[in-house]
C-alpha cells in the first residue's frame, strides 16, 4: 500500500527527519502485515520484526525524550496534559501487542488476527499523527540543541552501534530521498559509512519481501 504522508514537516528548529522514517516504517510494516497473503510463519516472524521495532522506538522515546520535557513543561497545563496523552496512548499499545503475540501463538483464525492488527493500526497511527502534529514542534521549541542530539541519537539505537546497524537501514528502507538524505545528514561521519558499507547491504540481504 501506499504510505500515507507524515503529518510534519521537515523544515524548523529541529529536523526530525530519522523520526519521520521510523514512523512511516512502522505504518508500512503494519500495514504489509495487514495486506500480506505469505504463509501464518511468514507473518509471525514478520510479526516479530515489527514488534521489535515499535517496542525499542517506544522505549527509547520513554526513557530519552519525555524525561527531558516534562520538567520544562512544569507549570504549563497544556503542555503536561499533552505529555500524559501522549503516555497514555503508549500504554493502550501494549495490550493490543500481547493479544496480537497470544494470537499468533495459538494460530488464531485469520479474521480475528486481521481485527487485532486493524485495531493496533488506528491506535498506533492516530498517536503517531498526534505525536508528529503536536508533541515534536512543541519540543522542538524547548529542548536545547544538545537534547534533540541526544534523543537523535537514542531513537536510532544510542550506544549500540548494532542496534543502529538495525533501526537505520529498516526506517530509511521506504523513505523519500528527502527524508533519507536529511537522517543520513545527522549520523556522524563514521555511521554514514557504516550504513553504506555494512548496514544496507546487510538490510537488502535479510529484509523479507513485502
Amino acid at each position: 500500500m501506499a504510505q500515507p504522508p507524515h503529518t510534519m514537516q521537515l523544515a524548523g528548529r529541529a529536523d526530525w527527519a530519522l523520526m519521520i522514517a521510523i514512523h512511516d516504517a512502522l505504518r508500512r510494516d503494519l500495514d504489509q502485515l495487514l495486506y500480506a497473503t505469505s504463509s501464518h510463519a511468514s507473518a509471525r516472524a514478520r510479526w516479530g520484526a515489527f514488534r521489535s521495532h515499535l517496542r525499542f522506538h517506544l522505549a527509547a522515546e520513554h526513557a530519552a525524550m519525555w524525561p527531558r520535557v516534562r520538567p520544562k513543561l512544569a507549570g504549563d497545563s497544556h503542555g503536561q496534559a499533552l505529555l500524559d496523552a501522549m503516555d497514555d496512548e503508549r500504554q493502550l499499545l501494549g495490550p493490543l501487542q500481547a493479544m496480537i503475540d497470544d494470537a499468533f501463538t495459538i494460530d488464531a483464525d485469520p479474521r480475528r488476527l486481521g481485527r487485532l492488527l486493524a485495531r493496533l493500526r488506528t491506535r498506533l497511527a492516530s498517536h503517531l499523527a498526534h505525536e508528529e502534529a503536536d508533541a515534536l514542534p512543541l519540543i522542538s521549541q524547548i529542548l536545547s540543541p544538545g537534547e534533540l542530539g541526544g534523543t537523535a541519537a537514542a531513537i536510532r539505537g544510542g550506544r549500540s552501534t548494532r542496534r543502529a546497524g538495525t533501526t537505520v537501514p529498516w526506517a530509511l528502507a521506504g523513505a523519500s530521498p528527502d527524508i533519507r538524505e536529511h537522517a543520513l545528514s545527522q549520523l556522524p561521519a563514521p555511521a554514514r559509512l557504516l550504513y553504506r558499507t555494512v548496514w544496507l547491504p546487510r538490510y537488502a540481504r535479510t529484509a523479507s519481501p513485502p
